[in-house]
């Protein structure tokens, strides 16, 4: 029988599980194979013993948007075995210590993580650019919305880094993310380029090559970016989490410290003037 990981959750439990599966290969011990939501192959490629994805069906089962952690707010991680080893190959299960739990998680899996950059495969070469990669994430989902910053500060943003690095052809400043949950933004810049829904999360692995800088909120993509060494700017109101404890490679980072109740107004020159800075240095 073939021991099997999922990987449904929210984006940022990857790169633990991720790190475990290295650390697994690391030991020489037996290696699970993963299911994973579409898009999350690129984490796994020459870890995992092999990839399956999640069956079309549980799009419809379960609510995607209300992902926990390692699991879905108010579904059992007994339900979601059950669930989805009915769509495994006879010979496969779900793993017996599959972290459905976050606390489980830290209490069985700590010291067995080893935290790299995911290698890209050269898609994108040495172009010159010097890129800065904006993620303006707007989840909808109710659970998710309360950590998005205001549109606002996006595009004045925006249009500060365009005129601070007009002048240098080699600078490119560019939105990243889906339209699906993050502002779609245009403006009338030869240097702005609005890049959402046109790459997948292999995709933000490749373009780190060529970003100087990553800016946005406290989110997964902006953990991926420091996990990249890609030097990256965060809104939060957890500095220490993302500067220190889940800055696994220390990557330079900035970031500029709110409330939990200050995102969705969230306007400040000051900030903005921070993160020219930032680049800069």
């Amino acid at each position: 029988m073939k021991e099997v990981m999922l990987d449904i959750g929210e984006l940022g439990w990857s790169f633990y599980l991720s790190a475990h599966i290295r650390w697994l290969r690391s030991q020489k011990k037996l290696i699970p194979s993963v299911m994973v939501l579409p898009g999350r192959e690129a984490l796994y490629r020459g870890l995992a013993n092999s990839i399956l994805t999640v069956p079309d069906c549980a799009f419809k089962d379960f609510k995607m948007e209300q992902q926990n952690r390692f699991t879905f707010m108010n579904v059992g991680g007994q339900r979601l075995r059950e669930y989805f080893e009915k769509h495994l190959p006879w010979d496969h299960y779900i793993s017996r210590t599959q972290p459905f739990d976050c606390h489980l998680w830290y209490k069985v899996y700590v010291g067995q993580m080893i935290f790299r950059p995911y290698p890209d495969v050269g898609k994108y070469s040495e172009s010159g650019h010097k890129e800065i990669h904006v993620f303006p994430r707007c989840r909808k989902a109710k659970n998710f919305s309360p950590r998005n910053l205001s549109e606002a500060f996006y595009k004045d943003l925006l249009y500060r880094l365009c005129e601070e690095f007009e002048h240098d052809d080699t600078y490119i400043i560019r939105t990243m993310g889906t339209k699906s949950g993050a502002y779609d933004i245009d403006i009338d810049k030869k240097n702005y380029v609005n890049f959402l829904d046109r790459t997948s999360l292999g995709d933000l692995i490749e373009g780190a090559v060529t970003a100087i800088c990553a800016i946005g909120s406290q989110s997964a993509p902006l953990k991926l970016m420091l996990l990249q060494k890609v030097p990256s700017f965060m809104i939060g109101h957890e500095k220490k989490r993302h500067t220190e404890t889940e800055n696994w490679m220390k990557t330079k980072v900035g970031f500029y410290e709110i409330t939990k109740d200050e995102y969705n107004d969230f306007y400040n020159p000051d900030c903005i003037d921070k993160i020219v800075e930032f680049i800069k240095k």
